[in-house]
């Protein structure tokens, strides 16, 4: 493949809809009525409360509240776990907001008089998912998101118990090669047999030395303002924990390509070798994967078609047949 790579042409794949019962699924949906007056109820400093969808992810439905403050409210009880967790972690992080802002819990339920598990919330970030965002430059986002990984990635961990340590790579290949199944009727087969095929060959297992981690900073939780010029934010922490540094520059590479994390890479003072060129690849290769099946299973079709386009452009550039391979 490589520069000179053609992409078939195939059957057009089924858009995204959206089914029940995913492991996504909402046991405590409200709408933003219902979530007013629990606001209401449980924080009166806040009243008259206003609430209005704000967004919907894999453990939280998200709410913007008098139009100030952003409230995550629990899917699942397994979720409140985390949400507590995550609060602790930008708690113990403050400082990482003199870089770029981050998230910090100005208000906490832990038992509410109405709805079913704890919730938080936080000073709204003005800015567009860098999902979402149109005419980005993919080095300035680069240049500006290094400083702050490097600062997060020397972070001494407090405590063993404040932390979790990331599952590898390698462990997750089966979850991947099961959402690549189920999202195969929303992707092109050539796609999707290429990326079968690189799922045979993972990396070999890390055995670095690991950093306190985002670990899920996908395109979707980085937002740009300033009209693409600059990061407004980085938000969602809830998987926050220790492991491979590395995971926290797969999002920007799936969305960039190479050119995105050379820039990183260049502002944090981080050279990578080929075999974690290759990792970062592979892993990049698999986070759209998860995108793909996220999106097309969820009915999210922003999400879904963003993922299939980089999954393209992997094709193309001949990243899926090998992942050592470089941008074209």
């Amino acid at each position: 493949m490589g520069e000179t790579a053609t992409i078939p042409q195939a059957v057009a794949p089924e858009e995204p809809h959206r089914m029940d019962k995913l492991p996504w699924h909402n046991n405590f949906p409200r709408n933003a009525a219902e979530i007013a007056r629990i606001v209401a109820a449980d924080l009166p400093q806040l009243v008259p409360v206003s609430a209005a969808p704000l967004g919907e992810g894999w453990d939280y439905s998200t709410f913007l509240v008098n139009e100030h403050w952003v409230f995550r409210f629990p899917k699942r009880n397994q979720s409140a776990r985390a949400l507590k967790r995550e609060m602790a972690t930008l708690e113990s992080i403050a400082d990482l907001a003199a870089t770029l802002p981050i998230p910090r819990y100005e208000y906490r339920v832990d038992r509410s008089s109405a709805f079913p598990t704890a919730y938080g919330g936080y000073a709204y970030i003005a800015g567009t998912p860098l999902l979402d965002a149109e005419g980005v430059d993919a080095r300035l986002i680069g240049k500006e998101l290094g400083p702050f990984l490097a600062r997060l990635h020397a972070t001494p961990t407090v405590s063993q118990r404040d932390v979790r340590v990331r599952d590898e790579l390698v462990d997750w290949i089966p979850d991947f090669q099961r959402e690549l199944t189920e999202a195969a009727p929303g992707m092109p087969p050539h796609i999707h047999a290429a990326c079968a095929a690189l799922l045979e060959r993972p990396p070999p297992a890390f055995d670095g030395e690991t950093a306190f981690t985002h670990a899920d900073l996908g395109a979707e939780h980085i937002l740009i303002g300033d009209g693409g010029t600059r990061i407004s934010g980085v938000i969602d922490w809830g998987d926050a924990g220790m492991g491979d540094p590395l995971a926290d520059y797969v999002g920007l590479w799936a969305w960039g390509g190479d050119r995105a994390a050379e820039a990183c890479f260049d502002a944090s003072g981080l050279t990578l070798t080929p075999a974690r060129w290759a990792r970062l690849r592979f892993w990049g290769v698999c986070y759209a994967i998860g995108s793909t099946y996220y999106g097309y299973k969820g009915g999210q079709a922003t999400l879904h078609h963003a993922a299939l386009s980089w999954l393209q452009r992997m094709y193309a550039n001949g990243q899926l047949e090998d992942s050592s391979n470089q941008d074209g």
